[in-house]
């Protein structure tokens, strides 16, 4: 089975080949004089609704190959069936995508775009604003110095979407500044689903802050049921990606986002 290890060592290595062909200084050069095309917190903030993200993801390490389509295929339905934002995955290996599809992304949509890895350094935060990128997310427990990088995407007009497991990650995220808090239902040791990672850690999540349940909502009764545990916005890659009817099922979960109610 592949682990989070193993993962972030093959993402360090890529990286470090990435740096090479494309140094930090053309990133910068590349941002001077770009704008940031939408808000990403600003479009989860919506009280009455619960969000929807609806990530591309072509493949991933618990599922393998996943889908066949390509971006530019797919997000122009996330927007036309009312997603409030995208996420797109940048991961090659397990994940089978790369930074070429968030710039074919923030080509496609004027939706918000959060650009979805393994972020060690800082050169993939430049590279996602570069890329267009709206918001960045942050592994509370694989990228070293949290404040320094929840603070580099707001000086890029960025947002950081940081990912938590367990109550030590949440309190280190709203030290470090956090304004978007993830709760991933997933846990890296076998993949497996717990919807209730969200209702547990939820508690520890101020209200003044905005809390997105990520992995494996299948359906509408899912996101009422995130909802009800206190998600203000849920983030769905598999289920959309595999389905036979992406602009039905993203309609079906936008529905539910509707009605479902935030209980804090």
């Amino acid at each position: 089975m592949i682990t989070l290890s193993q993962i972030v060592t093959q993402r360090r290595k890529i990286l470090q080949k990435e740096m090479k062909y494309r140094p930090l200084s053309e990133l910068k050069e590349n941002i001077r004089g770009t704008k940031i095309r939408a808000d990403f917190k600003r479009a989860l903030k919506d009280k009455n609704v619960v969000s929807i993200i609806c990530e591309y993801k072509p493949a991933s390490p618990s599922k393998g190959n996943i889908s066949d389509l390509m971006v530019e295929d797919v997000i122009p339905l996330y927007e036309k069936s009312g997603s409030s934002a995208v996420s797109v995955i940048t991961e090659e290996t397990f994940f089978k995508s790369d930074i070429k599809n968030l710039q074919i992304a923030s080509k496609t949509t004027k939706l918000p775009i959060l650009r979805k890895d393994f972020i060690i350094d800082e050169y993939q935060i430049y590279e996602a604003r570069s890329c267009g990128a709206s918001a960045v997310l942050l592994m509370a427990d694989i990228y070293k110095d949290l404040r320094f990088g929840i603070d580099l995407c707001h000086y890029f007009g960025m947002d950081a979407l940081v990912e938590c497991k367990n109550r030590e990650e949440v309190e280190m995220a709203k030290k470090a500044g956090a304004k978007i808090i993830g709760i991933n239902n997933r846990d890296f040791k076998d993949f497996s689903i717990d919807y209730k990672r969200t209702k547990k850690l939820a508690k520890y999540v101020p209200e003044d802050l905005i809390l997105v349940s990520e992995s494996g909502v299948q359906n509408g009764d899912n996101v009422e049921l995130l909802a009800g545990y206190g998600a203000d916005a849920v983030l769905v890659g598999s289920s959309i990606m595999e389905s036979t009817n992406i602009s039905k099922k993203v309609e079906e979960l936008v529905k539910a986002g509707k009605n479902a109610k935030v209980i804090k």
